[in-house]
């Protein structure tokens, strides 16, 4: 295995951008740029807990984060280690806002860090294994009696866009 340049640890550092829009943007379909489709994903946030492949992750992702009205992670600088594989580290810190049937707001804050192994799928970088622990929360996830929201109005591409 080669060394690796700026350009790797760029586009590395890039997964982590890419990741907190598809899943703060519920941008689903991005996931596929994040994760190979055979990684193994476990999650451990809270007081919830889920594993799947990569090519699971827009329906594990999506059946957990509708549930939430808005959601920003926050991902710091990603620590790139290359011993026997391409490894990452990075800290997270994830707001969610849920609202239940009365319009309430509901505030979860995760604090916690990704540990992945990335490889490379033709000329892009990918993570082939992610733990996510997240044991530092404040208030409640509402897994009942949230109102679901299936897409972000703020994010809708068309909106977005630079055309």
């Amino acid at each position: 295995m080669h060394g690796l340049t700026l350009q790797d640890k760029y586009e590395i550092s890039e997964i982590y951008a890419i990741y907190a829009r598809a899943i703060d943007e519920k941008r689903y379909d991005l996931l596929a740029e994040v994760f190979a489709p055979d990684a193994s994903l476990h999650y451990e946030v809270g007081p919830h807990q889920f594993d799947c492949s990569g090519k699971q992750a827009k329906e594990h992702f999506s059946a957990f984060l509708n549930l939430c009205y808005w959601t920003n992670h926050l991902i710091g600088t990603p620590m790139i280690e290359q011993i026997k594989n391409v490894f990452a580290t990075a800290r997270v810190t994830a707001t969610h806002l849920q609202k239940d049937g009365l319009g309430n707001l509901h505030r979860w804050i995760l604090r916690g860090s990704y540990h992945d192994v990335f490889i490379q799928q033709g000329s892009r970088w990918k993570i082939a294994r992610r733990v996510c622990i997240c044991t530092d929360s404040e208030g409640e996830f509402l897994s009942d009696g949230a109102v679901e929201f299936s897409s972000m109005s703020w994010a809708d591409p068309a909106l977005i866009s630079n055309d």
